[in-house]
């Protein structure tokens, strides 16, 4: 059989698998996560904060002597209002009202000419009290601010307003001087004439000139009104508290429910990276596809789900006797029938079942297995390889004082040691009997062979209970009795380094190893989301053993009936042994022998 070609696609699918896996790290985590923020914002003492609203209102003096700094940036002014507001002669003054230092927030806020002050404190009433503090403080400063500014302008004023009386005064002085000049001149005297007409001339220069000059000292008079009005109207200081603090409710720090919301996803995050982490580290056999890329091709033949109803693992439980109808039974039926298959095109009537090491489900596997060919029809036979830590009796109930040991030490015949399993009437085990002081010397025996080839005489098939191939060599011994292998792996337990150091020694002994077989997996995943990694979805199954076997042929049955195309309906002997794989091709496919596994 040729090799699948290895699957080297990342589906989101396996990242699903991952986080359904590792679901408790990623839970864990969270609520680790949580508990410690939970734990800090508890410690934590609360913090309040209180704000209050400033309007700014431009200074009179401004807008007296300059009306174009009036229209002056409004953003600007906010930053030069803020920096004053940071200023060290203001934090002074505040800290000189409040009895202490302050330190305080001042931000835009978002108006043009709106300042924002906050304050924080442990203290509610205090925040509240920082706040009203800093605000009239800086209000009484800016208020004495204007006021001196306003002081200023009006001597300023007053001065340019003495000024111009005096220049208008003294305009009138050529004119009076010219006056006299002109009086002690005789009208018949020849200059006359030019005196007066200088007089005119000077006269209605001085008209002009004092014109002008009255029309500039009316509007500094008015100035001075406007700003000896504006230091009589000014209260505010050119700042309006808009809405003083009041004390706060509820703290701002720590805010619980908002750091438990950041602490979760915080947690889900880390989970998902920790669970991706522990999966990368981890080299355990966790889907087929990692149990096909560790045995470098070879197929997975089957998916057995985990038996929840086996609470007990030191008691042997029949799964497809005790929940027939359950996934794991189906499963079991659907490796018979991929077993069935695989008869059609190469002997199978000696199966040597095995693992890389103990634990990993060989022995259930094998038992279950046995019964539903037994419940196919099929004449099935048992024998309890495993010569160490024999457990085939136990799950088939029949007595393992005397077995495989027994016959071929010479101490009982066949017959007799050869006993009818009560599970089912199909059923007949050669337990492995009584531990032999040198069990892989004894298995290498030619009359080994002999006796296991005899059971096929009156069974149509045989199924090998053998020990793990890494602790023992057992195993490898009796690959030469055998027609062909089936390797069990455990999921999630089961190392991808334990598997291909087992395929290497099976490979040394010319192993017929058929393929392998993944035990313990989810039963959701058994038909779920583990065929869908194959990209099988519920429709698609019935396409399985094709894909499988890289043949053309018929539609599987149900997985729960026995009969394949080029098959009886199980009427007739119903043997799966070489017998039957001779019944030729019939459907015209020919699929080669899988020669043996090589490294």
């Amino acid at each position: 059989m040729e090799p699948m070609q290895e699957r080297t696609e990342t589906n989101i699918g396996e990242y699903i698998a991952v986080l359904r896996r590792r679901w408790m790290v990623i839970a864990g985590t969270m609520i680790l996560v949580i508990a410690i923020v939970a734990a800090l914002d508890f410690s934590k003492t609360p913090i309040y904060e209180a704000s209050s609203q400033l309007l700014l209102q431009p200074k009179q003096s401004e807008s007296i002597f300059s009306p174009a700094q009036s229209s002056v940036d409004p953003t600007r002014a906010v930053q030069n209002e803020l920096k004053i507001i940071n200023s060290l002669a203001v934090r002074t003054a505040v800290a000189k009202a409040y009895g202490e230092k302050i330190s305080i927030s001042a931000v835009s806020g978002g108006d043009d000419d709106v300042i924002i002050l906050s304050a924080t404190d442990s203290n509610p009433k205090d925040a509240a009290r920082k706040v009203n503090v800093y605000a009239e403080t800086y209000q009484t400063e800016r208020f004495n601010a204007i006021v001196d500014d306003l002081t200023q302008s009006k001597l300023v004023l007053q001065q340019q307003i003495d000024d111009f009386q005096v220049e208008i005064d003294s305009i009138n002085k050529p004119l009076a001087a010219l006056d006299e000049k002109l009086a002690a001149t005789p009208t018949t005297d020849p200059t006359y004439a030019d005196l007066s007409a200088e007089r005119e001339r000077l006269d209605q220069q001085i008209q002009v000139r004092r014109a002008d000059m009255e029309s500039q000292l009316s509007d500094y008079q008015q100035r001075l009104q406007v700003l000896q009005l504006s230091e009589r109207l000014t209260t505010t200081g050119g700042v309006q508290i808009l809405n003083p603090a009041t004390v706060p409710s509820s703290p701002i720090s720590p805010n619980i429910i908002r750091d438990l919301v950041q602490a979760a996803l915080i947690g889900f995050f880390l989970g998902v990276g920790l669970a991706l982490l522990l999966e990368q580290v981890d080299d355990s056999i966790r889907s087929p596809g990692d149990l096909e890329r560790a045995t470098k091709g070879i197929p997975t033949l089957g998916l057995i789900p985990l038996d929840e109803g086996w609470k007990n693992k030191d008691e042997p439980r029949l799964t497809t006797l005790a929940a027939p109808m359950s996934a794991t039974a189906e499963a079991y039926r659907g490796l018979r029938t991929t077993l069935q298959y695989l008869a059609l095109h190469r002997p199978m009537g000696i199966i040597q079942i095995t693992s890389s090491s103990a634990g990993e489900g060989k022995t259930s596997t094998m038992a279950n297995l046995a019964i539903a060919f037994a419940e196919a029809g099929m004449p099935v036979a048992v024998v309890g390889c495993d010569l160490r830590r024999p457990r085939a009796h136990s799950f088939l109930e029949v007595d393992g004082a005397v077995g495989l040991t027994s016959v071929l030490l010479g101490e009982v015949p066949l017959e007799v040691a050869l006993q009818q399993s009560p599970v089912h009437p199909n059923i007949r085990v050669l337990p492995s009997g009584p531990r032999p002081p040198n069990p892989s010397e004894l298995l290498s025996l030619d009359r080994t062979s002999q006796l296991i080839q005899s059971l096929l005489d009156n069974h149509s098939i045989v199924f090998l209970d053998c020990p793990p191939v890494l602790p023992v060599t057992d195993s490898l011994v009796l690959s030469r009795c055998v027609d062909a292998s089936l390797f069990i792996a455990r999921a999630n337990a089961t190392s991808k380094r334990d598997v291909k150091r087992s395929l290497e020694r099976l490979s040394q002994v010319n192993n017929p190893l058929v393929g392998t077989i993944l035990n313990g997996v989810d039963a959701e995943g058994a038909y779920g989301s583990l065929y869908d990694y194959y990209g099988y979805s519920k429709e698609s199954r019935s396409k399985f053993l094709p894909k499988l076997f890289k043949r053309s042929v018929p539609d599987v049955p149900k997985l729960d009936q026995a009969v394949l195309p080029g098959m009886d309906d199980g009427s007739s002997d119903g043997s799966v042994g070489s017998g039957s794989a001779s019944n030729d091709q019939s459907d015209g496919g020919q699929v080669p022998d899988p020669a043996p596994i090589s490294s």
